[in-house]
Order: structure tokens, then sequence, then C-alpha cells
């Protein structure tokens, strides 16, 4: 599951840390957490660049899961997902009284609708609009990149393959894989990496569908960002060659079929339906001719 992060029992920079991991809202622990991780916290949340470890609990106990423990950030670090922590565990400590609070010295700024350009509606993206590639200029090919936490972040190569780049190609629209890369082959991204070691059975209607692992820690870096090469366009194989009676074969070849150009799906099913209605009353047809002739 991707993870997400809240400050909870105060206001939006003030509060107990939880963690959403798993499908569950955790605590996190404080043990060897220095004010350095606090600023990171506070950085991540855009609640300003100061951050201190409260010390009075005052933020009340959590009652779930605490996913975390040990976590150190450097001053490098801008996202919590990049510091170093044990792994994951829902018994990371035991006594509620490590449970971190932090109180950070900025405030969550209003969201202006310009920061989401990147992904339209983002308040309510669609699957679709969570995924792109960016690569070649037909955006069937490239850097495999996903929408979460308000940045698009990329997917480490680990256990990258063709059942994955399958349901990426099918995702977007682009047909089927041709092939799955590994080790940036179309450049090395920016901002986080989002994901690691997923696992789809090439079957999935979305990537969201797959089981995968959320990054945290130094596991991976952009060297490692995982791309395809998709074929571009929306095969129904070799089973219905009329199909491509609506392609207009008269042009000179040119790049695949942009969503605006591919024909949809509800058109498609309409023209098979049609056609094998075709076929039966023209059988239909025959055979009644014949029981004509037998009669005469």
């Amino acid at each position: 599951d991707f993870l997400d992060l809240r400050l909870v029992n105060g206001n939006d920079c003030a509060g107990r840390l939880e963690v959403f991991y798993n499908g569950t809202w955790g605590s996190i622990c404080s043990n060897r957490m220095t004010q350095l991780t606090a600023i990171t916290v506070c950085k991540h949340l855009d609640c300003g660049d100061g951050g201190e470890i409260a010390e009075d609990f005052k933020y009340g106990r959590g009652s779930g899961p605490t996913w975390l423990d040990h976590i150190e950030c450097t001053e490098q670090h801008s996202s919590l997902w990049q510091c170093q922590s044990d792994p994951w565990d829902p018994q990371s400590c035991d006594n509620r009284a490590e449970e971190t609070h932090i109180s950070c010295t900025g405030r969550k700024e209003a969201t202006s609708p310009a920061i989401f350009a990147k992904c339209p509606n983002s308040t309510s993206c669609s699957d679709r609009e969570k995924l792109r590639v960016i690569g070649e200029e037909d955006g069937c090919s490239g850097r495999v990149e996903i929408w979460h936490q308000g940045s698009w972040g990329t997917i480490c190569d680990d256990t990258w393959d063709m059942a994955d780049a399958n349901v990426v190609c099918r995702q977007l629209g682009c047909g089927s894989a041709v092939s799955a890369l590994s080790e940036a082959a179309f450049g090395e991204g920016t901002g986080p990496i989002w994901l690691e070691k997923v696992h789809c059975k090439g079957t999935e209607l979305s990537l969201w569908d797959c089981p995968a692992k959320s990054l945290f820690g130094k596991n991976c870096d952009h060297k490692e960002d995982a791309a395809v090469n998709c074929s571009g366009h929306s095969s129904l194989g070799h089973l219905i060659p009329f199909l491509f009676l609506f392609h207009f074969h008269s042009d000179p070849p040119r790049r695949p079929a942009t969503d605006s150009t591919r024909l949809s799906m509800p058109v498609i099913l309409c023209i098979i339906l049609g056609t094998l209605l075709c076929l039966v009353l023209a059988i239909l047809a025959r055979q009644t001719q014949r029981v004509r002739a037998q009669h005469r």
C-alpha cells in the first residue's frame, strides 16, 4: 500500500506522528529519534523548516500498530521516506510512551490549485491520471512514474518484468509491452522513488492492483528507475482482421494513435457484435433457401 504521513490530535503541523501502511494508520516510535528527524518530518508535511520532539505527550496515545522505530534522517533528507529505519513491524515498540509527538514551527499553507496542475483533477485523480511514462513523444515508452503525495515519483526496477510492463502499457492505453527496461534506460528521474518489488501477474487492469512494497530508506536510487517500451496501440489480435479497415491505411506510417484517435472499447464491442449478428443472419438465410428448394 502507498504510504502517507500525518500529525493527529493537534493540528496539521503539531501532534502525534502516524504513518499509513498496509491499509492501517499506526504510530512511529521515538527511539534514537533526533531533532533532525523531527525537522525532516516537518519539511515532509510542508510545515516549515523547523520542529522538535514534544516531550509532554499532550497529543494522546495511539491505539493501532506501531509501524516503525529507529528512524534516522540526515540533513540531505527532505522526506521521511528517504531516511533509514528498522523494517516494518506492527509491534515496533511495546510501550505507548515511546510514540513520537512532534511540534513544527511552520504552518501548512492553503493548497493552491496550481500546485496540482501536473495531475488533472488531483483531488480525485483517476488511476490513468496517476500514471505516466517519460521518454518518447507518443507517451507509450519511457520511465514509469506515479503520482502520490502531491508529486511524481519513480519505481525501482527490482523484480521489474514483462508482467509489470504489460499492466502499465494496458493502463495507459498503449497496447502490450514490447520490453520491460531497467537501470534508468530512459534517464534518471528526480524526486521520490515511491515503489519497489512490484509483482504483477500481467492480468491486472491497473498497477494499483499489483502487490508492491512502498520504498522506505536507501534500498534503491534513481539509477534503478524502471521503464517500459509499449507497442503503442491497442491490439485485438489476429482474429478480427476486419477492424483494420477503420485505420487510415491510405496515410503514410505515423506514430501510434493517441487517446483522441484510438477506437474506444464500446465502439469495438459494437463492431464485433454487429459482425457476429450479420454472420448469424446470413447462415439463417442460407438455411431458409435450402428448405424452400427441397420443398419444391
